[in-house]
């Protein structure tokens, strides 16, 4: 198993989220006690209103990723989740390909749909082609990676002639890790995805994300396992693919002692899940790397593979 940390990005100028230091402080720190990823997520124009009821600010995670890469040298580098109906595909193609190239090929692209409707609405995106969008911007981000001029005529993308170079170091392409809990989003990974992004919490929270529910680790098991049945039905096996989820075991701030994290983490890998993401505590950033580190040295070590650094291809 591996571990993921998402950087907290808060506008308070007393937490020090904000200052440059501490950012290449957290990516050296997570891979220094053996983190498998960091990340960053992507909400680029989140409503007052959202943020007031518990969303979270976010920087550019294409830019802050390429600032991460300079300053690191193994940990992969993850976007978490970009929101891919936001953005033309040929412009995301070419900023994960930066981020690929200048880390050395470490980039994973993570990816969703999106569910803020206001968010998409001040985009000037329709949200109700969100799907639509997703798919057909997929279909040509990995053209902009593996062809050596890109033909696409869609109905919402054209590219006549385009070429998308330089290529990313990872071949054919970054890892595409898809998120979301519908039956959609485990068929769009069985058909070219590398990795699934689980969520994992309340039904309110799978509301919120216009999602499926999983509220415990038998729910997700059971996710799996259907992920697994359409793999199958496509001639792959769940070996090709890696599952990325939430836990409280990864929470930080919850009080759990490491037994406890060990037993639960045992567990979700015996489910199938094979990177737990971690979420950092909520107050000061030099609070924050204590805790990573304490984690780093009670936890990690019992669960990561010696190879855990090595370079892979997405396919």
């Amino acid at each position: 198993m591996r571990f993921m940390a998402e950087y907290n990005v808060r506008s308070d100028p007393d937490a020090g989220w904000l200052d440059p230091d501490n950012v290449a402080t957290f990516a050296r720190t997570l891979e220094e006690v053996g983190f498998g990823a960091l990340a960053f997520t992507d909400h680029p124009a989140p409503s007052a209103k959202w943020l007031a009821a518990g969303g979270h600010e976010t920087f550019d995670p294409f830019a802050a990723l390429t600032y991460c890469a300079a300053v690191t040298r193994r940990i992969r580098l993850m976007t978490h989740l970009a929101v891919v109906p936001y953005r033309n595909p040929l412009l995301q193609a070419r900023s994960m390909t930066t981020v690929d190239v200048l880390s050395g090929g470490r980039a994973i692209f993570a990816l969703g749909t999106g569910y803020l409707r206001s968010e998409f609405a001040a985009l000037g995106v329709d949200a109700h082609e969100r799907n639509e969008l997703f798919d057909e911007a997929v279909e040509v981000i990995r053209k902009a990676w593996t062809q050596d001029v890109v033909e696409h005529t869609g109905r919402h993308f054209h590219a006549t002639g385009q070429a998308m170079l330089p290529r990313p170091v990872q071949r054919p392409h970054p890892p595409l890790w898809l998120g979301g809990n519908s039956g959609l989003a485990l068929d769009r990974v069985a058909r070219f995805g590398q990795g699934w992004a689980a969520l994992v919490g309340s039904p309110q929270l799978a509301r919120s994300a216009r999602t499926t529910s999983i509220t415990s680790t038998a729910q997700l098991a059971d996710r799996i396992r259907e992920l697994e049945r359409r793999l199958h039905a496509r001639g792959r096996t769940l070996a090709e693919i890696d599952v990325l989820a939430p836990t409280p075991a990864g929470v930080l701030a919850n009080g759990w002692s490491p037994a406890q994290r060990l037993d639960e983490l045992a567990r979700l890998r015996e489910a199938g899940v094979t990177w737990a993401g971690v979420v950092l505590p909520g107050g000061g950033f030099a609070a924050a790397m204590d805790s990573v580190r304490r984690f780093g040295a009670e936890v990690v070590p019992a669960l990561t593979p010696s190879d855990d650094h090595r370079r892979t291809t997405c396919c």
